[in-house]
This record gives structure tokens, sequence and C-alpha cells, in this order.
């Protein structure tokens, strides 16, 4: 649990055994390759990658016959050698290409049928023949439409010899032709044009009129879209024909690709490779087996230590079911170094607490969680499965405030215990959740200070741990911050909360000036202790300003951080008073209310509301403080993800 072991392994052996060691390492999803760009030698893979040309062939036609690609067990396809993929993919392609022509075609050929024939309907007043109008020697006729605006503009050209006849009007053209002697055509044509004339061309075929020309028009129309409806039939049958055969073909196509890709990350040199990469640890020795049955190969395991690990060494988290889900949050944030600390059991059970008392309620925790159970059934949202576990120990905390979906009758609440208040200071027991604000406030920063102070303690181990002894001794996080902060927090609440005043001169010197002195000389006081010389001279002003603004900074941090937890008990309050704005919409908040089936359906919809609005602002908060009032005290997220290769056709571009 945490942060999985990894190993480092070497693979060498004869270069006509690199793309098999490659192909195995691929069908692991295990190993991630080292770049060795920067190493002595020639990459494997400078040559054009002949798989290239046939799977960009096999996509184009897998796009042409609407397939959406998907990563298909490819062990019954045979082929391997390139020219067998690229014969194959020319093939499909032909056949594809020869019906796709076919149907481009006859599309282009019906959508200028249905141009002429709305031209043509535009014409339907016209008694004469398109033969007989296209036929005259001496006068020439143009058919096409002018704007609306510019007709009335003709009026001025009437003894220019045009004579324009309109058919249909819109709202913006009309329809018609105009008809001019032919000696005076080419002036007659640029004036109109100069008009917005739009000429329409009608072919030569169309001799008949334009009722008739109609007519035709359309039941050659319908016998083309016929015949383009079989295009398409053919078109489908294909398609499910060689479904299946083109995507097992295409998966083993991008795998042999995507391999001799992977050859640029090797070395080859006088007849031998060599490569390397990281692997699970609890994998590393059954991938070197299968490794090492190839002809000649031969691996190196070297197990990585934390204590020594380079930066680089790739990080994968390996939490049980019961904290897994939480990884998600950690990664947000950014996954700890190889020998770091893994947060994610932390984050789980602190994330569940924090928000199970911000979000207490019985009914609406386990609707929670069962909503989160249905998401991770049917989806694969990452929130699911946190929904789940979240839901529970909001319900569990429902039981404690005694509510079920607000209502406070059905299981009696945990502060109608005399006894507990009375041990508390009360003079009677409380009779909701209000009367009790300030005690419940002043857990909530109880809860912010233990978390804070765990959160020092994880930094000042992990510290001693990494040998960083100044960090772990003198830092605001460290051993000296820690001192201060409890100290400080011990005398404050021994003054407000039982009355001994623990501040005389002996406690604020030894345990508050003491750690704040330490915390100002950290930096000269960690070289010292480390035994490193100052990187570079300080002048005595810029070391006073710069610490002091430093030591002012942490004492505000102390400070913020420790109120920001409040925000536990103001949500608690908050959700209370929702849930009794709900009970007064439904006329419930009076002793012996009727219930009928309005207050049944207000009270529905009322926890419907405060679940969706309450529930998100509380994961968000909740998360805020994971973030910056924890986080930010002992972790750095500086790691590097783990990104075996691995070959997923549905996200190929």
């Amino acid at each position: 649990m945490g942060i999985e072991k990894m190993s480092l392994i070497s693979v060498e052996g004869g270069a006509e055994q690199l793309d098999n060691s490659l192909m195995l390492c691929c069908e692991s999803r295990n190993f991630q390759m080292n770049d060795i760009s920067e190493k002595n030698g020639a990459p494997a893979g400078s040559a054009q990658n002949p798989y290239t040309g046939a799977y960009e062939k096999l996509r184009s036609t897998a796009a042409a016959l609407g397939i959406t690609l998907e990563f298909r067990n490819y062990d019954r396809v045979e082929m391997n050698a390139p020219e067998e993929f690229g014969n194959w993919a020319e093939e499909l392609s032909a056949g594809v290409d020869k019906i796709r022509r076919e149907h481009e075609e006859m599309l282009r050929s019906i959508e200028e049928l249905r141009r002429t024939d709305a031209c043509v309907k535009h014409l339907l007043g016209l008694n004469v023949s398109f033969k007989d109008l296209f036929g005259m020697k001496y006068v020439k006729l143009r058919v096409g439409r002018l704007p609306t605006d510019n007709l009335q503009k003709l009026d001025y050209y009437t003894n220019r010899s045009i004579h324009f006849i309109p058919f249909d009007k819109g709202p913006d053209y009309v329809w018609g032709i105009y008809l001019t002697p032919a000696d005076t055509c080419e002036f007659a044509d640029s004036l109109m044009k100069s008009l917005y004339f739009e000429r329409t061309r009608l072919p030569d075929y169309l001799d008949q009129d334009p009722k008739t020309t109609d007519e035709m028009l359309n039941k050659i129309i319908d016998d083309e879209e016929k015949l383009d409806k079989q295009l398409e039939t053919q078109m489908n049958e294909f398609r499910d024909k060689h479904r299946d055969e083109i995507l097992t073909g295409m998966s083993k196509l991008k795998f042999l690709s995507e391999c001799y890709e992977l050859r640029s990350m090797a070395l080859i040199s006088a007849g031998r490779f060599s490569f390397s990469g990281y692997c699970p640890t609890r994998l590393a020795k059954n991938l070197s087996g299968e490794l090492e049955k190839l002809p000649g190969v031969q691996t190196v395991e070297v197990p990585i230590k934390p204590k020594n690990a380079s930066p680089d060494v790739p990080v994968r988290l390996h939490n049980n079911v019961i904290f897994r889900p939480f990884e998600m949050f950690v990664k947000m944030y950014g996954l700890p170094a190889y020998n770091g600390f893994d947060p994610t059991p932390y984050v789980a059970v602190t994330y569940c607490l924090m928000f199970g008392m911000m979000f207490g309620d019985l009914g609406q925790g386990l609707l929670v969680s069962l909503l989160g159970l249905v998401l991770s059934k049917f989806t694969k949202n990452g929130l699911a499965p946190i929904m789940t576990r979240i839901g529970l120990f909001s319900a569990a905390f429902g039981v404690v405030y005694g509510s079920v979906f607000g209502i406070e009758t059905i299981i009696p609440p945990f502060f109608h215990r005399e006894n507990i208040w009375k041990a508390l200071g009360y003079t009677k027991q409380p009779e909701n959740i209000f009367q009790v604000a300030t005690t419940l406030l002043i857990v909530a920063l109880a809860i912010g200070i233990v978390l804070i102070i765990l959160s020092m303690l994880f930094n000042t181990i992990l510290n001693f741990r990494k040998r960083n002894l100044g960090e772990a001794l003198f830092a605001v996080n460290g051993v000296a911050g820690l001192v201060f902060y409890v100290s400080l927090v011990a005398a404050a609440a021994g003054m407000f909360m039982f009355g001994v005043d623990l501040f005389n001169p002996v406690y604020i010197i030894c345990l508050i000036v003491l750690p704040l002195v330490l915390i100002f000389f950290k930096h000269p006081l960690s070289n010292l202790v480390m035994g490193v010389k100052p990187a570079e001279k300080v002048s005595i002003d810029n070391f006073i300003i710069e610490n002091f603004i430093e030591l002012f900074e942490a004492a505000l941090s102390f400070l913020s951080n420790t109120m920001s937890y409040l925000r536990i008990g103001g949500f608690v309050l908050s959700h209370a008073g929702m849930m009794l704005v709900v009970a007064q919409l439904a006329g419930t908040n009076v002793p012996g209310a009727e219930i009928t089936a309005s207050t049944v359906i207000v009270y529905i919809i009322g926890n419907l509301i405060v679940m969706a609005i309450e529930g998100l602002l509380v994961g968000i908060q909740v998360l805020r403080l994971e973030f910056y009032e924890i986080f930010n005290r002992f972790y750095d997220g500086s790691g590097q993800s783990f990104r075996p290769i691995e070959i997923s056709i549905g996200t190929d571009k």
C-alpha cells in the first residue's frame, strides 16, 4: 500500500529480436521506457515507419464507412509484414472508394437536378417550350433572379431594349426572364449584371415547357434517389461485413506501428540492441522471464530503493480498495516523489470525517451512497466511489445529530444527552443545535488544531527520513514550528477554557520566543547542522528583512489555517439551517402539524435541493482544506506519473 516499488530493467540482445522485445514490453502494459536521446549510440528507429501508410489508408477507409475506432483482440490476425497489410488495406480501400465515388457523383447529380428544378418551378407561368425560347435567332433570352429592390430601376432602361418578365416574386428576389435583341445582348448582360441579376443556365436537354420539364425533373430525381439508396445499402453491407476485420486488423497494425516507433528509444550498435525502462517490482520478474525466452535476449533487473532513487523514477500509487478512489485527489494536487510519502490514506480518512461532520444526515447520506453505487456501476466517474464512502460517513454523523432528511424526531440527537451537557457546563439540555453553536465552533477549531499538528509531524518525520535536518529541526513546519504552535495553543486553551495562566517568563522564553528565534535563523543553523557552506553571502540587512517577513508570514499562516477550520462548524449549522427552512416551507415546524401530500412533496424537493447545493459546496470546501491547510505543511507533489507504453486505437489522433 502506498507508493509502488519500481525496478529498472535493462534489456539487450541481437538486433533481429528488437521488435519482438518491444512488443512483449508493450503487451505487458507495465513497462515505461527510458529516454535514451542523450546516451551514446544510434537510435534504432531512424528509418521511416513501414506500417504508417497502410494504417493511414485503413483509417481513411474506416472513416468513410463510419466505423468508430476501438481496440480489438488481434490474436487471429495472421498478417505481420508491412507488405501484407499494405495490399490488404489497398484492396479494402478500392472497394470502398468505388462505392463512395458513385455515391458522391449521384449526390452531385441530384443536387444539380434540384437546383435546376427549383429554377424551373419559378417559371411555371410560362406556356412556351424552352426549345422555342432559346432557339430564337434575333432575340436572346436569359433566365434568373433579380433583387426585389432593383426591379423598379429597370424602368429607367425601357429605351435600352431590355424587357423583363417576372414570374415569381419573393421577399428578396424576383424570378423571371429578360428579352433583348441579339445585337445588344452584350450590353444588356452587362447592365443586368450591374443590377445583380443572377443568371441560371438551364441544361440543353430541357426542351419542353416549364410544367412538363418540372414533371420530368421530379421523375429523374426520384429515380436517382432510389439508386443512391441502393448505394447506401451497399456501403452499409460492406461496413457490416468488414467491420470486425477492419478493427482487428487496425488494432494489430497500430500495435506494430507503435512498437516500431519505440525503436527511437532503443540503441543499436554492432548488430545488437539495448533499451531500459521501469516496471513495478512485483511484475518485473515475470516480464524479465518472458523477455529472456526470446533467443539471445538478456535482462538485468535492479530494484530501486527509495533512499537512492533519482528524481526521474516514475510513481504509481497502489492502495487498497477502500482508499484507492481518493488517489484522484492526490493526483490532482501532484503525485509524491518516489522517495516521498503517499498521503492517500490520510486524505481518505480526513476527507470522509470532515465531509461527514459538515453534511451529517442519515437519510441524505444513504442517498448519496446509493447514488455513488449506481454511478460506479454504469459510469467510470471517479467521484462515484468517493460518494459511496462519504455518504456512509454522512449517515453516521446523521445518527449523532439525530437528523433523517432534516427531521430530528425519529432518532434522538446526541445533544439530547443531559448528563453530557452538564459535564460541559450547560445548565440545561439544549433544544436544538443552534443553542450549542459556540461549542460546535470550538470543536471545529480543535479538529483543525489536531490536523495541523499531525501535518507538521508528518513533515518533520519525512525530513528526518530524508536526512534533511535543517528543515526537520528549524522550519516553520518542523520541530521549532511544532513547539511554538503547540505551546501557544496549549497556553490559550488553558487560559480561556480552564482559567490556568501558562504565560510566565520561563514558558514564554523557552517555548515561544526560542522556537521563533530558531525559525528566524533557520538558514544558517541548517547549514551548520548539515555541514554545508552557504551558496552566496547575504548582507545583514537583507537577512533580517527576508527572515522577518518569512517569520511574520508563518505566524499569520498559523492563525489563518486554524481559523479556516471554523467552516466545519459553520457548515454543520448551515445544513441545519437549510433543513429548518425546508421544514418551515412544508409547514411541519409547528408541533402537531398535519402531514399532507403537499408537505411530502415540499420535503422531497427541499431535500434534493439541499443535497445538490450543500453537497457540492461541502465537497469543494473539504477539498480546499485538504489542499491549502493540510498538504501545504508536508506535501510537495513533485513526483512523475508512471506511464507504461500501451496502444489505444480509440484515442488515436
